[in-house]
């Protein structure tokens, strides 16, 4: 067993964070030495209860995790934090950070917090947020928040990485159009309006009924029926009823969902995997190439176009790995 592995599953708090710790930066880093620590962790994973935070920018969702690992460390739960932000057009880094959001928890050895970038990468999770989610689970952390940034169709993803899914919403914020537009109703178990001391909810919660109503008419029996909860999370107001309708959803997702859940969460992590590894494969080759620049050159001058190119390229990767078959 590798030391930073070892040292993960050992349990004694201060070796484990600083490992971890080290680990998640080689993992941001895209390190290639991971992959034998990750092997040797992924047999511990599986006993977290994964929690997912999405919608706009400005909606509360890091007041209302706030008040969620106030909650579960009061119920002496160990809390790990995955909060996904946009990146740097810079650096690539995130440009919110975990200790401006959430610096009430950072002496608390037992809520390890980490911000991460999304990079660009689609489905609103960057590629390493999988591997960071199952290295906190083989902490030993029983919650893990998962917030991610915005709303709309690059969140649907957060789906195969959280058990339980909320999704927040503001009023006279255009909300329930996004939400129309975007096709996310299926992505949340759980539609919070909060802010609602500054805001009229009503014709927000007045969609989202109708919606919701619609779509809950048309499912069967032991189906969950999403639900509507109004907060003012600054205040705590409504926050006992979410934290109902999460664990009445948690008892749900155990009884009727983890077998899928499983199954499709393995299908994603070994797509994301393998997918990622060509993504960059193909980047590194092309676009440090010698032809890189006079092809981009070509196409600024209209000598050429990237319509034409492309197909040219694809044809020519088709021809070298043999599968330009008929």
């Amino acid at each position: 067993m590798t030391e930073l592995a070892e040292k993960i599953l050992n349990k004694s708090l201060n070796k484990q964070i600083s490992a971890a710790a080290e680990l998640i930066r080689k993992i941001e880093e895209e390190s290639s030495d991971v992959y034998e620590d990750l092997q040797l962790l992924y047999e511990h994973t599986g006993n977290a209860y994964i929690l997912g935070i999405t919608g706009l920018p400005g909606s509360g969702k890091s007041t209302i995790i706030n008040l969620l690992i106030k909650y579960f460390r009061k119920l002496g739960k160990s809390i790990g934090v995955v909060a996904v932000d946009p990146s740097s057009p810079y650096s690539n880094g995130a440009i919110l950070g975990d200790r401006i959001r959430m610096i009430e928890h950072s002496k608390d050895p037992n809520v390890f917090i980490k911000s991460i970038a999304t990079r660009g990468w689609y489905g609103g999770l960057s590629r390493s947020a999988a591997r960071i989610i199952n290295v906190m689970d083989a902490m030993g952390k029983d919650v893990i928040l998962l917030e991610t940034v915005g709303v709309g169709q690059t969140e649907v993803s957060v789906m195969n990485f959280a058990h339980t899914t909320v999704l927040v919403l503001v009023p006279e914020m255009g909300d329930y159009v996004q939400t129309i537009k975007a096709g996310v109703l299926e992505i949340g178990d759980i539609f919070v309006i909060n802010k609602i001391d500054k805001r009229d909810p009503g014709e927000l919660l007045y969609n989202m009924k109708t919606l919701l109503d619609h779509q809950n008419n048309n499912t069967e029996k032991e189906e969950w029926k999403q639900q509507i909860i109004l907060t003012d999370a600054t205040a705590n107001s409504g926050f006992d009823k979410l934290l109902t309708s999460i664990n009445m959803h948690g008892q749900y997702f155990l009884k009727h969902k983890k077998e899928l859940y499983l199954k499709n969460r393995a299908e994603q992590e070994l797509r994301d995997e393998v997918y990622s590894h060509f993504v960059d494969l193909f980047r590194d080759k092309f676009e440090r190439s010698d032809n890189f620049e006079s092809i981009i050159n070509d196409i600024c001058s209209k000598k050429a176009d990237p319509y034409s190119v492309s197909v040219k390229i694809i044809e020519w990767i088709k021809k070298v790995d043999g599968s330009n078959k008929e």
